[in-house]
């Protein structure tokens, strides 16, 4: 719709505004919870770090399907959400189990990071998500209803699959924000995974791009989605179980 603006790609411009916005999210809740500010920075400084592993990775996960399917290798640098939120987050968790941990001993990483993080994750991405529309990629089946646009190069009307998904980002965003503010939410990400999980798999269904059938004739996001549901409901457990024996502990002080 709005590929560029000036020399400037649209998409870009908008990971660029959720990679800031997600920062700023992370930066006023750790204020809020008294953190240092050091170890808050060091914080940013290592979330920067693992988004720029993330992008690299979620090109990385599609060029390797595409070579799996038999697509070579055409010079751009096609990017899967999916790819990139394993990258960064193992990136991420790395670098702080073996440099912040050790740094500062004083770090929860349940507490200063798990709970606020989905709700950051789900407004880059959201943003993410209308730089796709801007740029005419990851659109929706063809459409006759008023909800239906026609990207340049096209003849027919498609569902904006883009808008859908970055409504539902930012009303979770905004749902596991106040949670994180409000409550401390400890199953935040736990939340996230499964909601954000359903609501791939399906939205899936109405995807007019290719998406590249894998096996048993899923996409490779609805096995992501897949995936993500299950690791929802492990770490729900693992956290409630550490919840419950915490609590005990503070009972029997």
């Amino acid at each position: 719709m709005l590929p560029s603006i000036w020399i400037f790609d649209t998409y870009s411009i908008m990971l660029l505004i959720g990679v800031a916005s997600c920062l700023f999210v992370y930066y006023k809740y750790s204020k809020k919870k008294g953190l240092k500010e050091d170890y808050i920075y060091s914080i940013l400084l290592v979330a920067t770090v693992s988004v720029i592993v993330g992008l690299v990775s979620a090109s990385l996960f599609q060029i390797l399907f595409n070579k799996l399917k038999g697509i070579d290798f055409d010079g751009s640098f096609p990017m899967t959400f999916f790819g990139g939120l394993v990258g960064g987050v193992l990136t991420f968790v790395l670098i702080y189990l073996f440099y912040i941990k050790r740094k500062y001993k004083e770090s929860n990483f349940i507490k200063d990071v798990l709970i606020i993080a989905p709700g950051c994750i789900t407004l880059a991405h959201g943003c993410g998500r209308i730089g796709c529309f801007l740029a005419g990629c990851c659109y929706g089946v063809e459409t006759t209803s008023w909800l239906g646009v026609t990207f340049p190069g096209m003849t027919h009307k498609v569902l904006p699959t883009q808008l859908f998904e970055a409504v539902f980002l930012f009303v979770l965003s905004a749902i596991l924000i106040v949670l994180a503010f409000k409550i401390d939410c400890i199953f935040n990400m736990s939340i996230y995974l499964c909601s954000y999980g359903v609501f791939r798999y399906f939205i899936e269904l109405i995807r007019g791009d290719d998406r590249g059938a894998f096996f048993l004739n899923l996409s490779p996001s609805q096995w992501f989605s897949i995936i993500a549901i299950i690791t929802s409901m492990v770490l729900f457990v693992i956290l409630f179980k550490k919840n419950y024996l915490d609590v005990k502990k503070e009972e029997v002080k």
